[in-house]
């Protein structure tokens, strides 16, 4: 049974109140604020009506020293008191008040009222609760994950160093094809783990993400000669089409990078040799759209929908044989709406793929 102090300074009031929650609740009949923190030394009850015109200390006091109390500041209180102006009503919400009853009040009504905000804080209470336990699961689902993460690594790294071991000892080994299936494997679970740990560190680090105003154009040049060599070893042109202003966004630097280079990398893996990629960046407006256009091989018009799901079905073989973790475009939509823009795909299958991002400009005061 739920415990209810209730505290005024005129037993008319005290015998009122009791009689009509009694049955109810445990209720306990206190003429002043003092007594009330005399008895919370040793009860914690659920929830205080409080009288506010009190002697020696009246229920405002009473209010801003039970707010200041560890124990006591969660406990709901309810004024129950003669005042009815404004200005009374607007301190005691301001002081942490959740309701005012005033009188002279109806026994029926009080009972109902009560019952209605002790109904409101167990429902609180309750969603505090599994909020702390749903952190504490997701607390252990960080720790189980890093833990794996970091044996797994060890792990693969230790596979693929055994293979090269092995090719360097016994020439002519690498053409062994079990061996070029342990290899690859180990290369797909290893591609595999780092982007379930990107996701994870994305998802985690939420809210604590910074942007800052940056220069959308020094940060594809960053990329340039990197993606530029990688597209080389499958002997495909890239073209970076910018103009020579600076184009300001709000960015967090490295995160938007990991979203460009990851499109990027995944023209070069469905465009056949010969072929070109162009990355390209044009002020429309309040926004500017990048462009990443590709002569590689396409997408089917229904896993156009597909692409950007956590582990997709829709992720393909590349043109050279690179494995598909289903992660890489997921990443990117979730980085480029942490940004606040967007991400569209046009493709027509054997000609090449389109992939448009767009982000509003950074206005001159940020």
């Amino acid at each position: 049974m739920k415990t209810i102090f209730i505290v005024d300074d005129k037993d008319t009031n005290l015998l009122l109140a009791k009689t009509a929650l009694e049955g109810a609740f445990k209720t306990f009949a206190l003429p002043s604020a003092e007594r009330m923190f005399k008895l919370a030394d040793k009860i914690t009850p659920d929830l205080i009506l409080l009288d506010i015109d009190m002697p020696d200390m009246d229920g405002f006091e009473a209010m801003s020293i039970l707010k200041k109390d560890e124990k006591l500041k969660s406990i709901p209180v309810i004024f129950l008191t003669g005042k009815n102006d404004a200005a009374s009503e607007i301190h005691g919400f301001e002081l942490g008040a959740l309701d005012f009853i005033n009188k002279p009040f109806s026994a029926p009504v009080l009972l109902k009222r009560v019952e209605s905000h002790i109904e409101m804080d167990n429902m609180i209470k309750a969603i505090h609760h599994k909020n702390e336990e749903l952190m504490k699961i997701d607390e252990s689902k960080n720790n189980i994950l890093a833990m794996i993460s970091h044996d797994m690594r060890n792990y693969l790294g230790s596979i693929q160093q055994a293979i090269d071991l092995i090719n360097l000892k016994h020439q002519g080994f690498d053409d062994n094809k079990y061996i070029k299936i342990i290899d690859s494997s180990a290369g797909k679970a290893l591609n595999l783990l780092k982007d379930i740990l990107s996701i994870n560190k994305l998802e985690a680090e939420l809210d604590d993400i910074t942007f800052t105003r940056y220069d959308l154009n020094k940060l594809i040049t960053e990329s340039n000669e990197n993606l530029k060599l990688i597209a080389k070893q499958k002997s495909i042109n890239m073209i970076f089409d910018f103009p020579e202003e600076p184009i300001f966004c709000m960015l967090h630097p490295e995160k938007f990078h990991r979203a460009l280079d990851n499109l990027c990398i995944n023209a070069i893996k469905f465009t056949n040799a010969n072929g070109t990629i162009t990355v390209k960046a044009r002020v429309v407006g309040e926004l500017v759209e990048i462009h990443i256009v590709d002569t590689g091989i396409g997408i089917e018009p229904e896993m156009i929908d597909k692409l950007f799901e956590k582990y997709t079905k829709a992720g393909r073989t590349g043109t050279a044989g690179e494995a598909s973790t289903g992660l890489g475009l997921y990443i990117v939509k979730q980085i480029i709406g942490l940004h606040s823009g967007t991400i569209e795909v046009k493709s027509v299958v054997g000609e090449g793929s389109e992939f448009i991002i767009k982000l509003p400009l950074a206005s001159s005061t940020e």
